[in-house]
């Protein structure tokens, strides 16, 4: 489980919606859908779309809406700021990478399960962030106990929330490994099994 910075720029209307729909966005609406792309192909998307960018811009930009797509996984958590308050919404990451229209705004998106807000200056006096720097996406370096500390209320209803998502990445864990057992019966190259075998010890280390 890792932690997120992901500063979404959007109008008052957009951050309703990704609320009420349970989603994040990383804007780009005029790219068109990126599932199955790679990064390269991302940039060459950007470029196509605004051909002045070039160089290290189009890279950057590139690696993050990539980053948007495949690097954050289910079970992450997302920290959000809202453009239009002293807020940042924290929430956990439940769906892989989607291209459909909310609003005009609103078009690559992950579904979340948001579970609380915080004061912009808590998230960045606690986790070294400076959401004045120039990146969109950026993974937030924090302990575990940082991470449970971000999650702490005495509230009942928060707290089921938390057994619910523990159980959940319990579930996620074991679909992962259900689909490294039946890659791993469709095999007998020794190659391909040493590597189903790594992977498998991967995902139970994360745990």
């Amino acid at each position: 489980m890792k932690l997120w910075l992901l500063k979404s720029a959007g109008t008052l209307e957009d951050e309703e919606r990704i609320l009420e729909d349970s989603v994040v966005t990383i804007g780009w609406a005029e790219l068109p859908d990126l599932s199955g792309k790679n990064e390269e192909q991302v940039k060459k998307l950007i470029l196509g779309v605004y051909p002045s960018v070039r160089g290290e811009l189009s890279e950057t930009w590139a690696g993050e809406i990539y980053s948007f797509i495949t690097k954050i996984e289910k079970g992450d958590l997302l920290a959000v700021p809202f453009k239009t308050r002293n807020e940042a919404l924290i929430g956990k990451v439940t769906g892989d990478y989607e291209y459909r229209q909310i609003t005009s705004f609103i078009r690559h998106i992950r579904k979340v399960r948001w579970l609380k807000t915080i004061s912009k200056g808590e998230l960045e006096d606690e986790y070294d962030v400076d959401l004045n720097s120039p990146e969109t996406i950026l993974p937030i370096k924090a302990d575990l106990q940082k991470l449970l500390a971000l999650l702490e209320t005495k509230s009942l209803e928060v707290i089921m929330g938390e057994l619910s998502f523990a159980l959940e990445d319990l579930e996620l864990t074991k679909e992962k490994m259900l689909e490294l057992v039946y890659s791993l019966a469709e095999t007998n190259e020794i190659t391909e099994v040493r590597k189903i075998a790594a992977e498998m010890e991967n995902v139970l280390r994360k745990k």
